[in-house]
């Protein structure tokens, strides 16, 4: 398969989740132009580090990235994009394509380790996620959305992958979990970032209404 590369420094995108994104950039505008006259595919891929000191050419990628699908775009009257880009599959890129102004790639799928969602080691670790993310999202939300109601939607994939793309993570630090094959082992990773950040935003909860003293009435 070949598809345009959309690489960014801070973005990792995930399969089963959504991402909006807003094109700039002269390059992935006529990127974008040409992947919805085709089949609205693009590559989302993490920059190494380093980038910096050569981006406006070509700087190193990560291997493993994410196709995406353009679900939904808004073509601005200054020519640049807002779209909805959900996660395909991973993949793994196996050789660059000359072409101009933006980057191709062969790319080939890569396979998560089957997972059965019935298996009891699954709806264990599925329940456990589940739970401590929908405590997360209230929380983060003051109560105005309600994972709970998503939950029975999701498969184990759809979760994990939407733990992931939500949580606030270093990009390298998602890079890693998305070139894990074994979706139980990226759950089992997320989990202890989860309850560190849902520990986190009880402590700000506690202490929230201690407002400081006002410095002009000392």
């Amino acid at each position: 398969m070949i598809a345009p590369v959309f690489p960014l420094p801070n973005v990792v995108l995930f399969p089963k989740t959504i991402l909006p994104l807003h094109i700039f950039e002269e390059r992935y505008r006529v990127m974008t132009r040409e992947a919805l006259s085709g089949d609205r595919r693009i590559i989302m891929v993490l920059l190494r580090e380093g980038w910096e000191a050569d981006y406006d050419n070509n700087p190193a990628v990560h291997d493993v990235a994410c196709l995406g699908h353009i679900e939904t775009f808004r073509e601005l009257d200054d020519g640049k994009f807002d779209i909805v880009l959900s996660g395909v599959r991973r993949v793994l890129l196996e050789r660059a394509i000359q072409h101009s102004p933006y980057r191709l790639a062969q790319v080939r799928p890569l396979e998560e380790l089957l997972c059965d969602d019935q298996a009891a080691e699954v709806i264990r670790r599925r329940n456990h996620l589940a739970g401590l993310f929908t405590r997360f999202t209230e929380l983060a939300t003051a109560g105005k959305y309600r994972a709970v109601e998503l939950m029975p939607q999701l498969n184990f994939e759809a979760l994990v992958n939407m733990v992931a793309s939500t949580l606030n993570l270093p990009a390298k630090e998602k890079q890693v979990l998305l070139e894990m094959d074994d979706l139980t082992q990226r759950c089992d990773v997320l989990i202890p970032f989860l309850k560190r950040q849902l520990e986190a935003m009880i402590v700000v909860r506690n202490f929230e209404h201690i407002k400081p003293e006002d410095p002009n009435k000392n």
